[in-house]
């Protein structure tokens, strides 16, 4: 405190001409119209570029809080979806729920891609959920920690995804050949299957990984494969694989009863 007064002191000088120059630039403003119009517009200019910045920050606040909304009424009008299709399909009342997230990260360059979405073990996200947008499907969760997860997008080359043809029992499996980021190809689809051009493929339900009916894409052309009764199947996605924002992780909740049933069958005696 007695070093702070003797600072003052020794400056009081100095201080008392910075007095003197606030008093008579205080006196400019208030006496003379110009320095009043400048000033005022200074301050306009200020406060309207706060202002500016406020609206922005409000604005982006609300339309992530509206965009959280529509992704929560989304999960739930998915769930009723699929609680109808259960009534006449292969899935149990219940049996699939759906996550809303969004997308931190996205490949769509490399021969194995992935996804990083903003949802872990903490909202009940586990390894090999499906994940989906509002158009199709996405990939499959590989990995979680507490907060995060990574998909391994069906951009990769170890994607293999059960798959059918829509409004028939035909299935045949979802494969990337690497030859752009929505084309795909669909392998041992049975010649009897009566396709043409433009027809939809849709998820087979044949996994515990994704329900029924989820959308895949649209044929866009195929042939037989020599010496097999297959077709090969060329297809573009419905979903955009490089803009990627919200997504919905399906969590099958008898997930771990299916896949026990499915190790270690026997023999039947």
């Amino acid at each position: 405190m007695i070093k702070l007064l003797r600072l003052l002191i020794a400056k009081k000088s100095f201080l008392f001409f910075i007095l003197l120059e606030l008093i008579s630039l205080l006196l400019i403003v208030k006496t003379h119209h110009y320095a009043q119009v400048k000033t005022n517009d200074w301050q306009t200019a200020i406060s309207g570029r706060i202002q500016q910045k406020l609206n922005v920050i409000n604005r982006h606040w609300y339309l992530q809080k509206h965009n959280d909304s529509l992704l929560k009424q989304n999960a739930r009008l998915l769930k009723q979806l699929n609680e109808k299709q259960a009534e006449s399909g292969p899935a149990l009342p219940g049996q699939f729920d759906y996550i809303p997230a969004y997308a931190l990260s996205n490949q769509y360059h490399l021969e194995h891609n992935s996804i990083i979405i903003n949802k872990g073990q903490k909202d009940g996200v586990m390894p090999e959920s499906g994940v989906i947008s509002t158009n199709g499907i996405v990939g499959v969760v590989q990995k979680t920690s507490a907060h995060f997860a990574r998909v391994i997008s069906i951009l990769n080359k170890s994607s293999k995804i059960s798959v059918a043809l829509a409004h028939t029992n035909y299935t045949g499996f979802l494969q990337w050949p690497h030859t752009g980021p929505n084309n795909f190809e669909i392998t041992d689809m049975p010649v009897d299957a009566k396709i043409k051009k433009g027809d939809t493929i849709i998820t087979s339900g044949l996994s515990s990984i994704f329900p029924k009916g989820i959308p895949v894409g649209s044929i866009t052309d195929f042939k037989t494969v020599p010496g097999r009764k297959s077709y090969v199947i060329e297809i573009k996605s419905f979903t955009d694989m490089t803009n990627i924002g919200p997504v919905f992780v399906v969590k099958n909740r008898y997930k771990k009863e299916i896949d026990s049933l499915k190790q270690n069958p026997g023999h039947v005696k």
